[in-house]
C-alpha cells in the first residue's frame, strides 16, 4: 500500500510541475503571437511562479482525474496484463482530457487553462496525464527487467 501511495505522489508531482511548464509556454507563445517581447529572464521568473502558484491547482485538477483513471486502468490491465504499462499511460492521458474538459465546462470563464483552447494545449497538457500514468506504474510494479537497471 505504501508503494501505491509514493507511487501516485510521485506520478501527480510529476505530471503538475511538467503541466505548469507546458502551460506556460503555452501562454508565452500566445504573447509572443501578438508581438509581445518576452525575454529569457521573464520566461524564466514566468515558469517559477507558474511552478509555485498554478501547479498546485494543476495538481488536485490530477489528483481527481488519476483517483479515478489508474484504478479504471488496474482493472482493465487485468483483462490484457501484456499491455499493463499501456492502460495506464491511456488512463492518465483520457483521465486528464476529460478531466480538463470538464472543468473548463464549469469554470466561470471560458477556460480555466488558457493553453487548452486549441487542440495542440489540450493534447499536450493530457500527455501529462499520461506521463503519470506512466510514472506511477513504473514505480508500482516495475518489471524485473527495470528492477535490475542501476539507478545512477
Amino acid at each position: 500500500m505504501l508503494r501505491i501511495c509514493i507511487a501516485f505522489v510521485l506520478a501527480v508531482l510529476a505530471g503538475a510541475i511538467v503541466g505548469s511548464i507546458i502551460q506556460t509556454q503555452f501562454n508565452l507563445a500566445a504573447l509572443v503571437e501578438l508581438s509581445v517581447p518576452i525575454p529569457f529572464d521573464v520566461r524564466i521568473s514566468t515558469i517559477i511562479h507558474d511552478l509555485i502558484h498554478f501547479s498546485p491547482i494543476f495538481g488536485v485538477i490530477l489528483v481527481c482525474v488519476l483517483i479515478v483513471a489508474l484504478p479504471l486502468a488496474y482493472l482493465f490491465s487485468r483483462v490484457t496484463p501484456v499491455a499493463e504499462r499501456w492502460w495506464f499511460i491511456g488512463a492518465g492521458f483520457m483521465g486528464v482530457l476529460v478531466g480538463l474538459e470538464v472543468v473548463n465546462l464549469l469554470a466561470p470563464m471560458p477556460t480555466l487553462i488558457a493553453a487548452t483552447r486549441g487542440w495542440a494545449g489540450l493534447l499536450a497538457m493530457a500527455a501529462t496525464g499520461a506521463l503519470a500514468g506512466w510514472i506511477f506504474d513504473r514505480l508500482w510494479h516495475p518489471t524485473p527487467q527495470e528492477l535490475a537497471e542501476r539507478v545512477l
